[in-house]
């Protein structure tokens, strides 16, 4: 893994000022580079490849996946959801547009440096990679003080010029012709250093220094970026927060993850651990200690010990192993230039585009779940409620509530019609419906009316209780979610400023007043039979008197011709009867209006329960539980709609995946 550092010592051009180490160690040196050349022609991977797909198959399916993204992906949302967004990939997938639509594409393959966190080694790392044992003094101190401004993204670059040996220049302003070089807080850093020249295609290197910038800027440079690297020390920032960070472009094929600390010794640490892409290539590097073995030998550069010291701690500390996976990605597109490589950067933008699609998705489903288990916990709070009010107003299942009211409320009315006998109808005739009517008011379902009088007062609680669990269940999902409906919120809103909503002590107990006014009219035909029966009780008595006077006239001959020609006794006898039979008849006729009564009384009593149960149900559907009901039904509608709208999106997300895996894997 050595090869590629070492033999980059072997190649270096040098300046006049090391023109006297070379004399002096000119043999050992060239001993160096002979040995560790044939280890590099040995490791160099051995095939290329030639652009898999055509660039018009590409931009087509980068076109459809831009049309595509807008109906997946949100707009805009805060900053942990930035790489999330339809902005953030538009502008990627535009710039992959640029690259592959450029009439010269750019022909220098962009290789970016980023700190995951403090005291990553990063910076460090690019030191290290850059420095020369033998490079002259400035350009020496041009690299170490390269971070001036700290703040300040570079973009260093191989120096074309033979003269002087380093060039430094800064440019606020990127050409056009540059995608990664957008960012106006980006300088340029051109050097001769033999490290930018010794890999099969040209380099610049990208260092993003600049940690104030927003999450989803560095994430678009790691992402449009042809060989990004990623640089952590887990001492400081688990891998775990690492591996589960979707702003990183770790399933990139040319991904480099640098790992600058010993805690984690080996890739089968890793792999054992997490569960890491296949692609990913992870290095354990210690960019310090080649530092330090630059520095010990620029300290003493006569000394054959120093430049073994260099030699070992350079190799050992891993930086040969980021210069070997760089080589080793650019050697596959060597035959092809730039057009290999800027097609597959565009391609993985693109399977990177159709992945956050896969996760958004994926995530609108559990979003769904989760809100139709909200929903279904407050259906079965709804349904427990009504439960329960049906419990607490009639009972347990064989409960007698209503049936126990009325058989009390007729134990109170039966003495008072058991007092209204035939003989009191004569001096209370004209009373009777208010004695039957003043007696059931007092009597009927008294206490049950005061049991549900005081149960409206806790639906009242129950009431507000439900409809803050609606609303809740409303502004559960975050701001801009699917299910966050302003126009179910404001269906809502109008539902409690309904008139009818709010509830009243005598909601509950409407039926009893209807069926107690329902015995008016059994208490009206009461009234008038007992008038009735009191007119022909007193038309037969008289009718019988008149009679017994008759006779007894007709034998004193008092009425002459018109007498009824019997007997007195007869005549007597005949008034008798008719008066006992028209008492007889007035007797039994009342005796069968009571009984018709009390006949309405009971199938008025039967209907009770019936209508307090339906009258209890409406109350809870339209007062009580209107508002989760409205919120259940209202959600309800845009689960399914999301689900509907989810199944499409699945289906078309499956042709776009079709399409990126045969541009893919389509023949050279």
């Amino acid at each position: 893994m050595s090869s590629c550092n070492c033999a980059r010592l072997g190649t270096l051009n040098y300046s006049r000022h090391s023109s006297g180490r070379l004399a002096r160690y000119g043999a050992r040196t060239t001993q160096v580079a002979k040995r560790y050349a044939s280890s590099a022609a040995a490791l160099k991977p051995k095939r290329t490849i030639t652009s898999q797909a055509s660039v018009p198959e590409v931009l087509t399916a980068l076109h459809k996946t831009s049309a595509f993204l807008p109906r997946i992906l949100p707009r805009g949302g805060d900053a942990a959801q930035e790489t999330q967004s339809v902005e953030f990939w538009d502008e990627l997938l535009d710039k992959a547009r640029d690259s592959l639509s450029a009439a010269s594409v750019d022909r220098v393959a962009r290789v970016v440096v980023y700190g995951y966190n403090r005291n990553s080694g990063a910076e460090e790392l690019v030191s290290a990679l850059l420095q020369e044992p033998f490079a002259s003094e400035p350009m020496t101190k041009s690299i170490q003080n390269r971070g001036v401004p700290a703040q300040t993204d570079l973009i260093i670059r191989y120096a074309t010029r033979s003269s002087p040996t380093f060039i430094f220049v800064i440019e606020l302003n990127a050409p056009r012709s540059d995608p990664s070089a957008s960012d106006p807080a980006s300088k340029f850093l051109t050097l001769q250093s033999s490290w930018l020249q010794q890999f099969p295609l040209p380099i610049e290197l990208h260092e993003l220094r600049n940690s104030q910038q927003s999450r989803s800027k560095i994430a678009s440079q790691l992402f449009s970026a042809d060989i990004p690297i990623i640089v952590c020390n887990p001492l400081t920032t688990s891998l775990e927060k690492l591996f589960s960070d979707t702003s990183l472009p770790l399933h990139h094929p040319n991904a480099i993850l640098v790992l600058t600390s010993s805690a984690i010794s080996s890739y089968a640490d890793i792999v054992n651990q997490y569960h890491i892409p296949p692609t990913l290539r992870v290095l354990s590097v210690d960019p310090t200690e080649a530092l330090q073995g630059l520095d010990s030998i620029r300290s003493n550069p006569g000394s054959s010990l120093a430049v073994q010291r260099y030699q070992d701690s350079f190799t050992h500390s891993g930086i040969p192993d980021v210069t070997s996976s760089i080589a080793q990605s650019l050697s596959l597109h060597e035959l092809d230039t730039f057009k290999s490589l800027r097609t597959q950067t565009a391609t993985y933008i693109l399977q990177a585009s159709l992945s956050a699609c896969r996760v958004e998705l994926y995530e609108a489903g559990q979003e769904a779940e989760r809100v139709k288990s909200r929903v279904s916990q407050l259906r079965d709070q709804t349904s427990a409620l009504q439960e329960g009010i049906h419990t607490e107003a009639f009972g347990s299942n064989d409960g007698r509530v209503v049936q126990d009211a009325i058989a009390q409320a007729k134990q109170i009315v039966q003495p008072t019609m058991d007092r209204l006998t035939w003989w009191r109808l004569l001096w209370k005739v004209d009373d009777i419906a208010d004695i039957v009517t003043s007696s059931v008011n007092r009597a009927w379902c008294r206490r049950l009316e005061d049991q549900l009088i005081f149960l409206s007062g806790r639906l009242s609680s129950n009431q507000d209780n439900l409809a803050a669990k609606g609303k809740q269940a409303l502004l559960d999902s975050p701001q801009g979610s699917y299910f966050r409906s302003s126009i179910l919120q404001n269906a809502v809103a109008q539902l409690e400023r309904s008139p009818k909503y709010h509830m009243t002590y005598d909601a509950l107990t409407e039926p009893i007043y209807i069926r107690r006014n329902q015995l008016l009219y059994p208490t009206n035909m009461l009234h008038s039979t007992a008038q009735r029966v009191t007119i022909g009780m007193g038309g037969s008595v008289i009718s019988g008197f008149g009679i017994a006077w008759a006779g007894w006239a007709g034998q004193l001959g008092l009425l002459g011709v018109y007498g009824p020609g019997m007997e007195t006794e007869s005549a007597v006898g005949l008034g008798l009867l008719t008066t006992s039979f028209g008492i007889r008849w007035a007797v039994g006729r009342w005796e069968r209006a009571k009984k018709r009564w009390w006949k309405d009384w009971d199938r008025v009593g039967q209907g009770l329960e019936r209508d307090l149960k339906v009258s209890l149900d409406r109350t809870v559907q339209n007062q009580v539980a209107v508002v989760p009901i409205a919120v259940c039904e209202g959600i309800g509608k845009l689960v399914s709609q999301r689900e509907s709208e989810m199944k499409t999106l699945t289906e078309e997300l499956s042709v776009l995946d079709k399409d990126a895996h045969r541009i893919i894997s389509s023949p050279p």
